[in-house]
């Protein structure tokens, strides 16, 4: 699955942060992977925050879109050539369903947020379902 297709400007879901768990997470959000390139290959640390919204299905779907990142993205210098031509940069970080930092190896180079569309359905009922979270 490539991803630089599916990739937006703006948040689909601009209000997920706006309930948040006692930690200040989205009650939304499963977990997060942290991600830095090291010059050579990407490396993840998964995050969990809110299991009480897991499935096996959500799960599996966000494995599924880490893995398509890092094939649509194999290096740091592939991922800085879209974000230059494709993205916007914005001043609000809730803009972005992706934190970039592209300083280069030694630095978290990505926080990839999972949000659940049921919690989110249940926070802000008016969602559409159409909206893609991957």
């Amino acid at each position: 699955m490539n991803l630089s297709g599916k990739l937006t400007k703006t948040c689909p879901c601009p209000d997920a942060w706006d309930r948040k768990n006692e930690r200040g997470y989205s009650a939304a959000e499963l977990e997060y992977f942290r991600c830095d390139y090291d010059g050579y290959r990407w490396w993840d640390t998964v995050w969990p925050i809110n299991p009480e919204v897991e499935t096996p299905e959500l799960t599996e779907e966000f494995d599924a879109v880490l893995e398509a990142f890092k094939e649509t993205f194999p290096t740091l210098d592939d991922l800085k050539e879209y974000c230059h031509k494709h993205l916007l940069p914005h001043p609000s970080p809730i803009e972005f369903n992706v934190w970039l930092d592209l300083d280069g190896p030694g630095y978290y180079n990505l926080y990839l947020h999972c949000l659940s569309k049921a919690a989110l359905a249940e926070q802000t009922p008016q969602m559409s379902t159409s909206h893609r979270l991957g």
